[in-house]
């Protein structure tokens, strides 16, 4: 094709003006530190970022080196702030489980969000040689030291003594799994030290999803054995045996539903292939240390409990708690649920049509939407 002089003119100045566009500076974003899908700063040609996302390994209080995603929204007022949302996962998961969904959902609707990692994890290594990782010693240490480094993770540089007492920073506490019963065990050894600070004065909102109930994973295992032999097979190799991270079949059963060759399945509500390979990728890498679980059955059944109504001690010192579980859970059943909603005073759980990993796969929505309602619709009144 032949242009004219005119045209050919035109085209150039088109191809300068494109170049143009694209060689502008673009702005600067955050450096990720940890190999997951990371959300970086929303940025507009016309405003500033939106948000700033961050994946850094952070000093805590205790000299625990713990990898730390926080998102916190940028154009929010001090009277705008709503409050910080603080996500804490299960086993065989770091806080990249939160960082692919939940957090982006989240901090687009104005709230600070920061997920942790659980020491023991690939982004918050146990140390050299250490296999086990004990609940009361190590995890609820670590999450109290979090809580304490919290305000300036929230406010950044904005961060001193004044404004730290001047705004509420409360977060509301999301668990998953295994983490749901640390911040159980968290609340007991609060209350059981005496401190100087009840629940409803250091969370503005609990919320369980899919946990280990109260009593730990004992009684609901023996429910696991009289209802199918199979199943129960599938959680002990999966978990004990780590084939979570081998076989793609137990690793969707146990975790997001169906086997991935049941035909029953719509594959529209299952994740693909290449996910799965990806996250059994990560399963790998957060789970080089394990729970102690001799250590933890120490502490259970726990003493805080009224043995008649299985509800906490301290239930008139929590704030507003939310218990959800999963109606297509492989993991966690309807009794553990109940119990974890006894615990926690709460009539009843609400379920999510979801899987276990309720914040991944293509149902996360539901869980989501879910924590969304709950969350603007209850009151968080300040201590």
């Amino acid at each position: 094709m032949r242009y004219s002089g005119s045209n050919s003119a035109t085209v150039f100045i088109s191809i300068i003006s494109v170049l143009g566009l694209l060689l502008r500076p673009l702005p600067l974003l955050r450096v990720i530190l940890h190999p997951t899908n990371a959300l970086t700063a929303s940025t507009s040609s016309f405003s500033q970022p939106k948000y700033t996302t961050k994946d850094e390994q952070i000093i805590l209080p205790n000299a625990i080196k713990a990898q730390v995603i926080s998102s916190i929204p940028t154009t929010t007022t001090t009277t705008q702030r709503k409050p910080p949302i603080l996500f804490l996962h299960g086993s065989f998961h770091g806080a990249w489980c939160w960082q692919e969904k939940y957090i982006p959902f989240f901090v687009e609707m104005g709230y600070p969000c920061i997920a942790y990692s659980w020491r023991g994890t690939g982004g918050t290594p146990a140390g050299d040689g250490i296999k086990k990782i004990k609940i009361v010693e190590d995890h609820c240490e670590d999450l109290q030291s979090l809580l304490d480094f919290l305000p300036s993770i929230i406010l950044g540089d904005d961060y001193d003594d004044k404004e730290e007492e001047e705004q509420d920073l409360r977060p509301i506490v999301i668990s998953h799994s295994m983490g749901g019963i640390i911040v159980m065990k968290y609340l007991e050894e609060m209350m059981m030290k005496k401190s100087n600070k009840k629940p409803n004065e250091i969370f503005s909102g609990i919320i369980s999803m899919c946990s280990v109930p109260p009593s730990g994973n004992g009684k609901s295992t023996i429910r696991v054995i009289r209802r199918s032999l199979i199943d129960a097979y599938r959680i002990t190799v999966g978990f004990v045996l780590k084939k979570v991270i081998t076989d793609e079949s137990i690793c969707r059963q146990c975790f997001f539903g169906g086997s991935g060759d049941d035909d029953s399945i719509d594959m529209g509500d299952n994740i693909s292939e290449e996910d799965i390979k990806r996250y059994q990728g990560y399963f790998e890498r957060d789970s080089k240390a394990t729970l102690d679980v001799t250590d933890l059955s120490k502490v259970l059944p726990s003493k805080n409990v009224d043995t008649n109504t299985g509800r906490a001690s301290f239930v008139s010192n929590l704030p507003p708690c939310l218990v959800i579980g999963a109606t297509d859970d492989f993991i966690v059943d309807e009794i553990s649920n109940m119990e974890t909603a006894n615990y926690y005073g709460i009539d009843e759980p609400v379920y999510i049509d979801s899987p276990h990993d309720v914040m991944l796969g293509p149902k996360w929505i539901n869980g989501a939407n879910t924590l969304k309602d709950w969350i603007e619709n209850t009151s968080f009144s300040s201590s």
